[in-house]
């Protein structure tokens, strides 16, 4: 199985996607699709659609913040 890693893209099952990794902890995805719409879900569950390039950022949220130390849904 590959792991899954921050800027990766991912398939959820049951979910339209792909999905964008933002972030991982604790065996949980925080992932968020095209549209803005974020969800979680356990890593074991996704499958890896495109492995991120190393040293890539996720893109920048619809307001334009790049998540920095804003709270997200695992805080």
């Amino acid at each position: 199985m590959e792991t899954v890693g921050v800027g990766d893209l991912v398939q959820a099952a049951g979910h339209a996607g792909p999905w964008t990794v933002l972030e991982v902890r604790h065996g949980m995805a925080l992932l968020e699709h095209a549209d803005g719409h974020r969800l979680s879900r356990r890593t074991t569950t996704l499958t890896v659609v495109r492995k991120a390039e190393a040293g890539t950022r996720p893109p920048r949220t619809a307001d334009g913040a790049d998540g920095g130390d804003a709270p997200t849904l695992f805080d």
